[in-house]
């Protein structure tokens, strides 16, 4: 019932209101570049059929491109809450959330999105330009006593998604092969029967799931706030030297930073598998560090290899500083 208040309260602050039969309409002013007469006709077509979210989107869309954010939040929040698999609400939303200076809260969306469709380019664009951004901000404001994160903002550019492809593969088909936004959404393996020839070359990686990949980040986290250093150190390669000169000057490195006195706790959250292959894994997340006399919160990224029938870290890069 508030939903279709509020729709009727958005219609009667817009103009010229008019009856819309379908969503081609919309899609038609959005390619003039018509963004008010859009988002007019996408709320008219609402109040007749509140229930159609490609109607919903498109409306989002047009308000967005008009200006009109906080409508447009409250629409992409709206498709969110009744489809949270849907990706283009969360990438949209996420560059509102930008524009607001909320940068904590456009990662999260994406990194959500991506959880829900992990193989749409422009949202795995859109996330590393954040995180360069987040990154050329945080050391800009290293180097000066300037506090104002408004420039970042002019400088991280993201590209909106402007239809709902995730929700057409969701509309019946003949094909049996077909998958639902569901299946598209999550790069886990279905498991074949016995009777199913294997592959004359298997991807070691699809046998795992993503819980399996990230169990092996959060038990090097875990060691490391143990201050386990067999196990921390165990997690990576032989050969890994990080930016030392060699694997013994990194390993006697880390050995002096963890065993000095006092705890450490490591926090990981929106742990991502971003990509896979099958020898390398790649995941990033977001690392919240705190010991005695330090602490910081990074997006990080860690490269996974195959090591014998184990996976070790053989890479790892900070992308942004939180």
């Amino acid at each position: 019932m508030m939903s279709k208040l509020l729709l009727v309260l958005f219609t009667l602050l817009l103009p010229g209101v008019v009856m819309a039969t379908s969503t081609q309409q919309i899609e038609d002013e959005l390619a003039l570049k018509k963004y008010a007469s859009a988002a007019t006709i996408g709320l008219a077509l609402l109040r007749e059929q509140p229930d159609n979210i490609k109607a919903r989107f498109l409306t989002a869309l047009a308000l967005q491109y008009n200006n009109q954010t906080v409508l447009a939040k409250k629409l992409y929040q709206q498709i969110i809450q009744s489809n949270p698999d849907l990706p283009e609400p969360r990438n949209n939303l996420a560059m509102i959330y930008l524009q607001q200076g909320k940068h904590d809260e456009a990662v999260d969306l994406l990194i959500t999105s991506l959880k829900t469709h992990p193989a749409y380019a422009t949202a795995w664009s859109n996330l590393s330009n954040l995180y360069q951004g987040l990154a050329s901000e945080a050391y800009r404001r290293a180097l000066s006593e300037e506090k104002d994160t408004r420039s970042v903002v002019h400088n991280i550019k993201l590209t909106a998604l402007t239809s709902l492809h995730s929700w057409q593969e969701a509309a019946p088909v003949n094909n049996t092969a077909a998958q639902s936004p569901g299946q598209v959404a999550r790069p886990k393996q279905a498991i074949t029967s016995a009777s199913t020839a294997a592959p004359s070359k298997p991807a070691t990686t699809q046998n795992l799931s993503d819980d399996a990949l990230i169990d092996i980040v959060k038990d090097w986290a875990s060691a490391w706030s143990r201050k386990d250093l067999n196990a921390y150190l165990g997690a990576y390669t032989p050969g890994f030297k990080g930016r030392k000169a060699s694997p013994q000057q990194w390993r006697q490195f880390r050995q002096d930073r963890i065993t000095r006195p006092g705890k450490i706790s490591v926090k990981l959250s929106n742990i991502l598998v971003k990509s896979r292959t099958a020898n390398q894994v790649i995941i990033d997340f977001h690392q919240a560090y705190r010991s005695a006399n330090y602490q910081d919160k990074v997006v990080k990224r860690l490269y996974l290899t195959k090591t014998g029938e184990n996976w070790k870290i053989s890479r790892e890069n900070t992308l942004a500083v939180l």
